[in-house]
């Protein structure tokens, strides 16, 4: 295996790599920009550069990356043509959405529209043949009518089918068996069954998961598959291929090409992911994470180290019950786009002008103002100081910008306006970082705000003010955050299946029997990674709920043969962690709903090495000074400026100040003071007033 391990996460601005020699320790970063319309061409051109500093393809043994071409081909409805089957009488299923009804600002919002269906019904196919609720069939398949039903698919140019059957669950015969017709009738389609993307209870989210699979399959497939050969064309030939899931674990880019559905969150998982590892070793339980790049901003809640995990997840309105670590996104990213709404007021985004053209800054034909631009003009941002070590900021066509499209129109100077668009979009983070901690019952006040991504820690200092977060903790490479995390992670896979019963009744031969069959096929996986089954560890859980509940809560399982005494153990375990999250629990007989494995498999890890103590004084880092302007206080003060390069352990900065360094540039308010600690992270505490 070779010495080298590369990271590699593609924004919708930039594209970073981090890549890390464990013989030596040597690390090497880089950021090229993305390429939306192949974001492949962005990995390879980071790889290469990475190559033309000296580091041999072939020696690269480890290269794990993360991608949004999942999640992009949903929000932009770009993916594949999909038909859907499904059982008799229930085709408006999936249309109804599970009901759902609109929230929040939707609800003042008069054009409000449910989002588009990503098969619609002209391309849903109903199937004669029924299962119960045990799994034993009623009626069977109408193999006659099932073939008509494909060809028909087929001739509308579906390129995807996605399969949801009643109880396919607790029996996939007849998804199965319509997937051998398919195959006979249509072959080259790509198939989806519910039994293998999500056997479990709820018919629509399951549904909808399924079709989100099938939907995104093609695309994620082709992709993963040519970026594997285009990989070993430049001479990455290791095995050792990897991509970053929405549970924050690693798996093999060709079994991912199998499970689209688990990439959803691939870029943003590696971001928390590493954020774990910091607040590990800087003991900090409680963490905030806020990811903010060029397009959008991320939030996850770290609570007791642990990242919060959710199997009721949205993309772009579409439900989605993989399980994936808990990440808010919102549009609030340094392209985000500031204009003048039809009701005449100052609006910040969602639309993000991405890197293609990008911010009028960046000199590549943008027009519209942005968040980056009024960073910019406020003195966040410096022209002297190239974004991302080599691009040029126009800080002149900044201020064109603002004062044609926003300025004049209002009645404003370009200063008034450049402080607008950073009030606004500071406002909705603020707004959604609060609702972070709401949701999980959480008081802001025990927390500590850790902002990554090239914008984050721009504004982290605005919003640790805004939410009442006194400690703000700012990675080494905070540009880079999602590419180290994917070298800070384990391949993890989750397997589940549900049979719902009684706890106190149901057969534990059942109950093993359940765990058995995930656990082989958690083996069999692990094997087609090349991993050898003593390298295997396994977990067990199981969902349960009182009777007449809706939702579940997880509780750990022995391992090895289930007994009946086990139960009791199990059990009490629900109760506790019912009475500590609800504040009650309750002496009915809990139902197991779902049993679950998880698999995780140890790879090579990226470890920071301390750096060199300092005195304390950070003077040998200043470079210079200019005028920043504070949005809340509405006044300018003259900010220090410092390379971060030059800090050591043990230095402190006081605000305002502002550090740079190759991916991000962190601003320090005058009322913060920075102090680096031995890893190099900046530890921003807010100073006490009288």
């Amino acid at each position: 295996m070779g010495s080298w391990m590369v990271g590699v996460d593609t924004g919708g601005t930039f594209t970073d790599l981090v890549a890390f020699n464990t013989a030596t320790g040597e690390i090497q970063l880089a950021k090229v920009p993305s390429y939306p319309p192949d974001p492949s061409r962005a990995v390879l051109a980071g790889v290469q550069e990475l190559v033309d500093r000296g580091i041999p393809a072939s020696k690269i043994g480890f290269f794990a990356h993360g991608t949004t071409v999942g999640t992009n081909a949903v929000l932009e409805y770009h993916g594949a043509v999909t038909g859907l089957l499904i059982t008799r009488g229930f085709r408006a299923t999936y249309e109804a959405q599970g009901w759902i009804q609109p929230s929040g600002s939707d609800l003042i919002d008069t054009g409000y529209q449910k989002p588009a269906m990503l098969v619609p019904q002209h391309l849903t196919e109903e199937v004669t043949g029924r299962l119960d609720y045990t799994g034993t069939e009623i009626t069977p398949i109408d193999e006659a009518a099932l073939r008509r039903s494909v060809r028909s698919l087929k001739d509308k140019g579906v390129e995807a089918i996605a399969v949801c059957f009643l109880f396919s669950y607790i029996n996939s015969a007849h998804e199965r068996r319509a997937a051998e017709i398919i195959g006979e009738e249509a072959p080259g389609v790509r198939i989806s069954l519910s039994s293998e993307v999500l056997p479990v209870i709820r018919e629509y989210p399951r549904l909808s998961t399924t079709v989100i699979d099938a939907y995104v399959g093609p695309k994620v497939e082709t992709y993963l598959q040519r970026l594997d050969e285009q990989l070993s064309s430049m001479g990455v030939s290791t095995p050792q291929k990897f991509l970053m899931q929405s549970n924050g674990g690693l798996m093999r880019i060709t079994v991912a090409a199998r499970h689209p559905n688990q990439t959803l969150l691939s870029g943003p998982a590696a971001g928390v992911v590493a954020a774990t590892e910091l607040a590990r070793a800087a003991k900090c339980r409680h963490v905030l994470t806020f990811d903010m790049g060029g397009t959008s901003a991320d939030i996850g809640v770290i609570v007791g180290s642990q990242i919060l995990e959710s199997s009721e997840n949205r993309i772009a309105g579409h439900d989605i019950a993989t399980p994936m670590l808990e990440i808010r996104t919102l549009g609030a990213g340094g392209g985000t786009i500031a204009e003048i709404g039809k009701d005449g007021l100052l609006k910040v985004g969602p639309e993000s002008s991405g890197s293609m053209p990008g911010p009028v800054c960046y000199g590549r034909g943008g027009t519209q103002p942005t968040v980056t631009d009024a960073n910019l003009v406020l003195g966040s941002l410096s022209p002297g100081s190239p974004l991302a070590g080599s691009l040029r900021l126009d800080e002149a066509a900044s201020r064109a910008a603002i004062e044609k499209e926003l300025a004049a129109p209002l009645g404003l100077d370009v200063l008034q306006a450049a402080s607008g668009i950073i009030r606004i979009v500071n406002t909705h983070m603020a707004v959604d970082l609060r609702n972070a901690l709401r949701e999980q019952g959480q008081d802001a006040r025990q927390f500590t705000l850790m902002p990554f991504g090239g914008a984050g820690p721009l504004h982290a200092c605005y919003l640790a003010r805004a939410v009442g977060i006194s400690t703000v903790l700012v990675p080494l490479y905070p540009g880079i955050n999602c590419a180290t995390g994917l070298l800070q992670t384990t391949v993890r896979h989750s397997y589940i299946r549900s049979a719902i019963g009684a706890l106190g009744q149901f057969p534990v031969a059942q109950m093993n029997d359940m765990f058995g069959q995930l656990e082989r096929q958690a083996h069999a996986e692990a094997a087609d990674e090349g991993f050898e089954a003593k390298s295997v560890k396994l977990t067990r859980q199981a969902e349960l709920r009182y009777p007449h509940q809706g939702y579940t809560l997880s509780v750990e399982c022995p391992a090895g043969e289930i007994r009946e005494d086990d139960k009791a153990q199990v059990r009490a375990a629900f109760d506790a962690l019912h009475k500590r999250i609800y504040g009650q629990s309750s002496d009915e007989d809990p139902e197991l709903v779902t049993c679950r494995v998880t698999s995780e498999i140890s790879v090579p890890t990226l470890r920071f090495p301390a750096i060199e103590a300092g005195d304390g004084d950070a003077r040998d880092a200043l470079t210079g000074e200019r005028q920043l302007y504070d949005v809340d206080l509405g006044q300018h003060f003259t900010a220090g400026i410092y390379d971060r390069r030059l800090l050591r352990a043990g230095d402190v900065v006081d605000g305002p100040a502002i550090i740079d360094q190759y991916d991000s540039t962190t601003v320090v308010l005058a009322d913060f003071q920075a102090t680096v600690e031995s890893a190099g992270t900046l530890s921003i505490r807010r100073r006490q007033t009288a």
